[in-house]
């Protein structure tokens, strides 16, 4: 329902956000980022060639960033 419009193309990345944030360590109410080997893991999984696997990363760490930074303002 409030899920971001996204460019075409960015689909993959949004998705593979969301996968891998079951990923993250959470505990004592901390927010832990995703494990740079899960991300590889997915894109090994799906295939993605070298420039896809960099802009995944990307992508990947500056939702990662942006996630955590708003669940750490709502506590």
């Amino acid at each position: 329902m409030n899920a971001p419009k996204l460019r075409q193309g960015l689909e993959l990345f949004y998705g593979a956000f969301w996968d891998l944030s079951t990923e993250r360590q959470i505990g004592f109410g901390a927010v832990g980022q995703i494990p740079t080997s899960k991300i590889d893991e997915w894109a090994d999984r799906y295939e993605l060639n070298w420039n896809q696997r960099e802009a995944l990363k990307a992508c990947v760490r500056k939702m990662d960033r942006t996630f955590i930074s708003h669940v750490s303002e709502k506590k």
